[in-house]
């Protein structure tokens, strides 16, 4: 009975309560109409608010039925009932909010809502308006359009504030402390190695260039992408891709960091040494083709070369000419340095040497038949099976003098030669030309002597002497002091294709050198002219030569 005449007591007593001015007063709101939403403030009692309070830019409500709400009475009206304020008293509240966040230097939350003159118009809970300067809105870099930051929600600092009128902030002091959180995070990360993620932002020289967080833009090779060879790098990543990759080296002081994306997997190389060893047979693909070699990737991430020496035991046989990229081959393992990374193979020891069949099958002295491959001035390489080449000194190619050896061969010509030497090591075997005829030097020493006379034809003059052409095969030498009496004053001239009569001289085996002269030839002439001149004169005067003596002694004693 009592309780029921308390509850009577606060009903009567609320039903016939009035308000004052500027009091906060709690509500129900009951319904909203075109301009006002009505409240119950308890009783019998209604009071309005006007819509505008509570309605936002996109036509929403702020509040709806059936929400309690506190409000500050701005008026009674003629009505009796009263008009009431939330906007009054939550801007009210929220410029202590502000104040408490300008006073503690703590961050708050603002809207832009449009460009003005000098910077940007923005609001806080949208009820009160401030200023945010043009240089405060950014860090680092300005935006390219300053419109782009309109309508969007920024964390920001107040940076002066005047109650009920006006304030400041700066997005800038912001985005400075976030960017040295963040510095200071990235480096401890960067300092340890450890593992980051970043955006791509560009391709560069030898790589991408990667952005953390904005702090810095690392470094990422392309050689650091994966273990396995790529061949279009630029095709593996593109800008805005996300990326996590392992940090390989950091400079504080210039702010550069490597990364690498293929050091977040194990290397294979580490197990090569117990899957590999020299001498194995292995099959992989081709995966890039060069003048120097193929590279074949035997797994991914481990690649072997095969070096163009080493394609096929025929000689100019180049890699492009024997495999197309993709194609799998089969190679034998023969140098393996993991250190170095580094694996050789070859195709061409899938099959035994030539060299050591021909060096079964040949020895000095036999001849063989081949064409020539290439022409040098000290001599020729005729190959004589494939992958077998031998060689003709330009000494051995013929018993003369030879002077440009490409008048007497073309490549492709067929050659017959001797065998001089072969080593199957060295992978040499000398060939000789002349060899298959015989010596015509030995000849002329063992069937000529020194005096006997001979006709010559002159070939070319040199510094000391002539050329001359004793046979086809042969050649000797004819020195100026033996042609004339006196080289300086010649008796007659001398030119290349004369023939002239001349003495054997000297033969020289060691040096192999024949040695002529026409002075001497010359001297032999006139006393066989002073010979035949003295037989004549005997002849006609019927004395012996004896008996011209005598007269002759006779004649002296008188």
């Amino acid at each position: 009975m009592e309780d029921w005449k308390k509850e009577l007591e606060e009903y009567l007593e609320k039903a016939g309560r009035t308000f004052k001015t500027g009091e906060v007063i709690e509500g129900v709101l009951v319904q909203i109409s075109q301009d006002y939403a009505f409240v119950d403030i308890g009783g019998k009692q209604e009071a309005l608010l006007p819509i505008s309070e509570i309605k936002k830019e996109d036509g929403s409500y702020y509040l709806n039925p059936g929400d309690t709400l506190e409000a500050l009475v701005v008026k009674k009206l003629p009505s009796g009932s009263y008009l009431l304020s939330v906007k009054r008293l939550l801007e009210k509240r929220l410029w202590k909010e502000l104040e408490k966040a300008f006073e503690e230097g703590k961050s708050i939350l603002v809207k832009v809502k449009s460009r003005v003159k000098g910077g940007y118009r923005v609001v806080y809970e949208d009820m009160l308006e401030g200023f945010l300067p043009f240089s405060q809105s950014y860090f680092k870099k300005k935006s390219p359009s300053p419109d782009r930051i309109v309508g969007q929600i920024f964390e920001v600092k107040i940076l002066s504030l005047e109650k009920g009128k006006n304030f400041v902030v700066s997005r800038k002091i912001v985005l400075e402390e976030e960017f040295k959180e963040k510095k200071e995070a990235l480096y401890k990360v960067l300092k340890e190695g450890g593992v980051i993620e970043g955006i791509v932002k560009s391709r560069v020289e030898g790589g991408f260039l990667v952005d953390l967080d904005g702090v810095l833009l690392a470094f990422l090779p392309f050689r650091e992408l994966s273990w396995q060879r790529i061949k279009h790098p630029e095709e593996a990543l593109k800008p805005g891709d996300r990326v996590k990759a392992k940090v390989l080296s950091f400079d504080e002081v210039k702010a550069k960091a490597r990364i690498s994306i293929k050091a977040l997997e194990p290397d294979p190389w580490e197990k090569v040494p117990e899957k590999y060893k020299e001498g194995d047979r292995v099959k992989g693909k081709v995966v890039g083709i060069f003048n120097f070699g193929a590279f074949v990737e035997l797994e991914p991430g481990v690649e072997g070369l095969i070096p163009a020496s080493e394609v096929s035991w025929r000689r100019k046989v180049r890699p492009s000419d024997v495999f197309e990229e993709g194609d799998l081959v089969e190679a034998v393992i023969i140098a393996l340095d993991p250190e170095k990374r580094r694996l050789t193979l070859s195709l061409k020891r899938l099959e035994p040497s030539p060299w050591e069949k021909i060096a079964e099958a040949l020895k000095p002295g036999d001849v063989v038949e081949g064409k020539v491959t290439a022409i040098k001035d000290f001599g020729v390489f005729v190959e004589v099976e494939e992958g077998v080449e031998g060689f003709v000194h330009v000494s051995n190619v013929s018993w003369k003098r030879i002077g440009n050896l490409k008048e007497l061969f073309k490549v492709g010509d067929p050659v017959k030669a001797a065998v001089l030497e072969i080593d199957p090591q060295k992978k040499k075997l000398s060939l000789s030309i002349k060899h298959l005829v015989p010596d015509p030097f030995k000849e002329f020493a063992s069937s000529h002597k020194e005096g006997d006379e001979l006709e010559v034809k002159v070939k070319k003059e040199v510094e000391k002497g002539f050329i001359v052409e004793i046979t086809e095969d042969l050649e000797g030498f004819l020195p100026f002091s033996e042609v004339w009496e006196n080289p300086r004053k010649p008796e007659f001239e001398l030119k290349p294709g004369q023939k002239i009569k001349v003495v054997l001289e000297k033969v020289d085996p060691e040096k192999r050198t024949i040695t002529l002269s026409h002075l001497r030839y010359k001297k032999n002439q006139e006393k066989r002219q002073l010979e035949e001149y003295k037989r004549q004169a005997f002849s006609r005067s019927g004395f012996t030569l004896g008996e011209v003596l005598l007269q002759a002694l006779k004649g002296e004693n008188k």
